[in-house]
């Protein structure tokens, strides 16, 4: 198959990794991924073809032409302070399900908690985690406190 460079870099930078689609039809494959599945782009290949991790577990590429989609409309991530929390995943998932509740995503949370159960080891959980918030360091809500802390007072000092 023939392809055309600048169209493939036209792709990799319109559908960047991470671009989350719906596919609303897929033609010339006799196992076809049904209409209506969710995905996220995992690459766009040198022929221009979108590597797929669906959220039924397949990963068949789409090509675009070729395939119909549509755009996911994306929430924004909340920040999450995790780094420097205690390890264990169960308190973290605990906060982070806080921070989605507080920023109005309780389905995400929900969504979140259940593949964090169903997880088969550690990392894979911390990768959920980092797919529904921008983990971020207990240290830096400290350090933004600190800008607002009152210089010491001058003059006499009284004691009793």
């Amino acid at each position: 198959m023939m392809y055309n460079k600048k169209k493939v870099e036209r792709l990799k930078q319109h559908y960047s990794k991470g671009t989350r689609i719906c596919l609303d039809s897929m033609v010339n494959d006799p196992q076809p991924i049904p209409s209506g599945t969710m995905g996220t782009v995992l690459a766009v290949d040198d022929m221009g073809q979108l590597v797929m991790k669906w959220d039924n577990d397949r990963s068949l590429s789409l090509i675009p032409g070729e395939g119909r989609f549509h755009f996911i409309q994306q929430k924004m991530k909340p920040d999450c302070p995790l780094i420097g929390e205690d390890g264990n995943i169960f308190h973290l998932m605990g906060i982070a399900s806080r921070t989605l509740k507080e920023n109005g995503m309780a389905e995400e949370a929900k969504e979140m908690c259940s593949k964090i159960t169903q997880s088969g080891s550690y990392d894979e959980a911390l990768s959920v985690l980092g797919e529904y918030v921008n983990i971020t360091s207990i240290d830096k809500e400290m350090d933004e406190c600190e800008d607002y802390e009152q210089e010491p007072e001058t003059g006499m000092n009284m004691t009793m």
